[in-house]
């Protein structure tokens, strides 16, 4: 018959090895989530800048190099442009569906005034529209 000791020294290592085994684990979770949230910190931060960089990329306006005719900028914008979308530079046979909704329906109230026959808007009668 073993003895009573003897049964307690082997569940004791026994629990000793589950404690060193979960410990590694800890550590091991430990570093994983500092390492996620760093990655989710980076994340924060780059979504914060493109939200401030974005705004102003849409403000830029048309730079020329002096003897070079190519404006610099942003590349025009594709069809079905979405809102906050640059507007893209003016050129021969460019369509309105280019641009962003709101300059879609400011363009298309200014092609029906000029059918009508109304002539030139002022911002008040946009607006109006």
């Amino acid at each position: 018959m073993p003895s009573v000791m003897g049964l307690l020294e082997e569940r004791e290592v026994a629990a000793r090895q589950r404690v060193e085994s979960l410990r590694d684990n800890l550590e091991r979770l430990v570093a994983e989530l500092e390492e996620a949230e760093a990655a989710q910190d980076r994340l924060v931060i780059a979504k914060e800048t493109v939200s401030q960089v974005l705004p102003e990329a849409g403000e830029l306006k048309d730079v020329h190099v002096s003897g070079d005719a190519r404006p610099i900028g942003p590349e025009p914008a594709a069809p079905g442009a979405m809102p906050r979308s640059a507007v893209p530079v003016r050129r021969e046979g460019l369509d309105v569906s280019v641009l962003s909704p709101d300059y879609q329906r400011i363009m298309h109230v200014l092609a029906d005034r000029e059918r009508s026959g109304e002539g030139p808007a002022i911002c008040r009668q946009l607006a109006a529209a």
